[in-house]
């Protein structure tokens, strides 16, 4: 009796503390290997270069775009500095807690449709894992600056759950509080959270309301609070807050109506990408639709017509597919619909829509692998065959984050996938130039000049700093007055000043080999080089007054051409009619080049006092400062034009020199690793660094930083006798 009695009871239900610790190894297993992957791409300005972020200067006022993300990226610079891997672990932990909040919506669901306690619980897991491990989405989780789609789903999901969870008899105004509390996190994470209470409705109407709109009404305390703060919410982020980034009206950007056309083609590449993620790209090169008689915007309008006529057909008889399809719709609304943003297509925006999706992928399994049994004598289960396409997924996700996983590789990628679009060659170059491989970098840009003769303008101003970088001094010259009609403008001041920089690069190569010519030969080549350069700042700054990079050339090329006295008395002159920046700055330089420091300081301070913005500025002052001894003053002004931009290298680097004189190690190697992040082989950084660890006795670190001053500047005589003192200790 007792053994019939166990025959007959029902299988153990599995508890969901044993189905998460399963989903997590299911993440960890696909993301292991994403934790280094580099700041790429928007990154750089998100949280490299972001003085918010990086010191500290976040808003939690909720009209400040994005203030929860920006906040959250501040607390990981606070923890760990721009160490990536923190960065990485936040992004996975948000990532693996939104698996849990899909488990727990999607055993909702399935115990709505009668599913047993043990079905909902085991389809729940499959769909939550389908979520989690994706290689869809390794855009969202990888990609550090798309948090913003992390936290934006997380509080999405937590205020659709409180919908979920409420009792159905009590949903009203005190409901609307709870999930409006989420709903304002949401939209500080990011904007698209706007659709969260169109997917209630929907949500409701399927499973609460039996697909009938009458029980609807019975709730109108509940939406009628959504649907005024809904409109103006959209009404500001439409005019305020996003108004830089939206808009047919603004450069680049498409027309409304080519922007719709554009996004029904964009919307079938979406749904193929989440049944077969296969080519999966950074940034795609999909070209504008500008008629709706085009035969691809015509195919692709009947198929998702018809998607959306199924999922409305199927509202009754099988809410949970018609879930998926609509809620697909509504959260892709906010990015695919009529409103024009400047990049069409972005796998991270299927990160919100995939939630959705995943509830209908184990019922699919379940349908195609009854369909094929009915047919062929297979073996094994559906729940057997879903863990196959689960592997299959994390496989495809490991090799996605393999190619985040190093820059050069990432955009080789993206250029072998999208060969007709700029930005992929322009960001490979940027990568290479960042490891010091200049020729590379050049080699990527003239392939692309050469493909896309079209882009030369957008294309020269890189190639030829690359030019300059490489000591092919001539060729960036001629390229800059090459392009030099292309431009009009603030663009054609900037032009200008480029061009003057190319002079000044020659002009140092000239101070180096000084000693091979005589007298004669080095002045004639040095007016050749100065005459130009000079000018080409001037016709800059008559352009454009306000670029005190321009105005700090045009007063150093001046000043060697021995015409500073005749630069300073003009700027005196203006100066006794009226205090202007510009003045008191050519007099603070004149000054500054003479070696007079105490004068440079005084007028320095003076154009301070006019514009504390200008980082030049600060980073001159301060390094005069540093030649009166006053070494707290100058820490002051190189920590303020870092604040300007904590990517301005040379201020770090000079902050480094200050906090080595005075013996403090910990804050000077702090600011040579910077300056080793934007230029890795800076030869007197690595040089610097490479004393610290020295004196730390990290003799393995100095040596690879001896071997790249080597490799950067061969026979180095500083970086050789600190090696040979490091062999002679063994």
């Amino acid at each position: 009796m007792n053994k019939k009695r166990s025959r007959s009871k029902p299988n153990v239900v599995r508890p969901r503390w044993w189905l998460a610790a399963g989903l997590f190894a299911a993440t960890l297993a696909a993301y292991w290997n994403s934790f280094h992957v580099p700041l790429v791409f928007d990154d750089l300005l998100a949280i490299q270069s972001n003085a918010g972020v990086r010191f500290g200067e976040f808003s939690w006022n909720l009209l400040s775009a994005r203030s929860v993300l920006y906040l959250t990226f501040t607390l990981n610079n606070i923890w760990a500095a721009q160490e990536v891997w923190s960065f990485h672990l936040i992004n996975f932990l948000i990532h693996f807690l939104n698996g849990l909040l899909v488990f727990l919506l999607a055993e909702r669901v399935f115990h709505r449709i009668g599913s047993d306690v043990q079905r909902s619980r085991t389809y729940a897991a499959l769909a939550a894992a389908f979520f989690l491990v994706h290689p869809v989405q390794t855009e969202s989780v990888t990609y550090i600056s798309s948090r913003s789609e992390l936290l934006s789903t997380f509080f999405y999901l937590i205020g659709f759950l409180i919908f979920v969870w409420w009792p159905v008899y009590r949903i009203g105004f005190l409901c609307t509080l709870a999930v409006g509390v989420a709903y304002f996190f949401g939209l500080g994470s990011k904007e698209t959270v706007i659709t969260l209470p169109a997917t209630i409705f929907l949500y409701d109407f399927l499973f609460l309301s039996g697909a009938t709109f009458r029980p609807l009404i019975s709730r109108w305390r509940f939406y009628c609070p959504f649907i005024i703060g809904g409109a103006s919410a959209i009404y500001y982020l439409l005019t305020v807050a996003l108004r830089q980034s939206v808009g047919g009206s603004l450069p680049g950007h498409l027309s409304w109506w080519h922007y719709f056309l554009t996004e029904i083609r964009v919307l079938v590449r979406y749904v193929q990408l989440l049944f077969f993620p296969i080519g999966l790209n950074l940034d795609y090169d999909f070209k504008p639709s500008t008629s709706p008689l085009e035969p691809a915007v015509i195919a692709s309008f009947v198929f998702l017509s018809a998607l959306l006529f199924l999922g409305w057909k199927l509202r009754r008889r099988a809410a949970v597919f018609a879930f998926s399809i609509l809620w697909f719709f509504i959260t892709l609304s906010p990015t695919s619909s009529v409103i024009p943003i400047l990049d069409v297509i972005f796998e991270h925006r299927l990160y919100l829509p995939l939630v959705g999706v995943c509830l209908s992928l184990p019922l699919l399994v379940e349908m195609a692998y009854g369909k094929l049994r009915q047919r062929f004598a297979i073996p094994g289960s559906a729940f057997g065959y879903s863990c196959l396409v689960l592997i299959a997924l994390i496989g495809t996700t490991l090799v996605r984050n393999h190619v985040w996983g190093d820059e050069v590789r990432l955009w080789e990628d993206v250029v072998a996938k999208s060969p007709g679009k700029e930005r992929g060659y322009h960001s490979l170059s940027f990568a290479y130039y960042k490891r010091g491989d200049y020729e590379h970098a050049i080699d990527v840009l003239e392939k692309a000049r050469d493909r896309m003769p079209d882009k030369v303008a957008n294309l020269a101003d890189t190639l030829a700093n690359f030019y300059l970088k490489a000591r092919r001094y001539d060729q960036a010259v001629e390229l800059f007055k090459k392009t030099l009609p292309y431009f009009n403008g603030d663009r054609l001041a900037l032009a200008y000043n480029n061009l003057g920089v190319a002079y000044l690069y020659m002009w140092n190569d000239l101070q180096s080999r000084r000693a091979e010519m005589t007298q004669e030969e080095y002045d004639a080549r040095n007016e050749q080089i100065l005459k130009p350069a000079a000018e080409a700042f001037l016709k800059g700054l008559e352009i454009d007054r306000d670029m005190p990079f321009a105005l700090d050339s045009y007063v150093n090329k001046s000043f060697y051409r021995g015409k500073g006295r005749e630069v300073e008395t003009a700027a005196l002159d203006h100066l006794n009619q009226r205090e202007d920046f510009n003045d008191l700055y050519t007099v603070g330089k004149v000054a500054f080049n003479s070696g007079d420091y105490a004068k440079a300081d005084q007028y320095f301070e003076r154009a301070e006092k006019l514009r504390n913005d200008v980082k030049l500025l600060l980073f001159n002052h301060a390094y005069a400062l540093t030649k009166l001894k006053n070494d707290d003053a100058a820490i002051e002004k190189y920590l303020h034009a870092i604040h300007l931009d904590p990517i301005f290298i040379e201020a770090h680097h000079n902050l480094g020199l200050i906090y080595m004189r005075r013996k403090d190690y910990a804050r000077a190697a702090e600011a040579f690793a910077e300056v080793v992040r934007q230029d890795a082989k800076h030869v007197s950084a690595n040089l610097n660094l490479a004393t610290i660890y020295v004196s730390e006795g990290n003799i393995a670190l100095a040596r690879e930083h001896l071997a790249t001053v080597l490799e950067a500047s061969p026979g180095n005589p500083q970086a050789v006798a600190m090696l040979q003192q490091l062999d002679s200790r063994r």
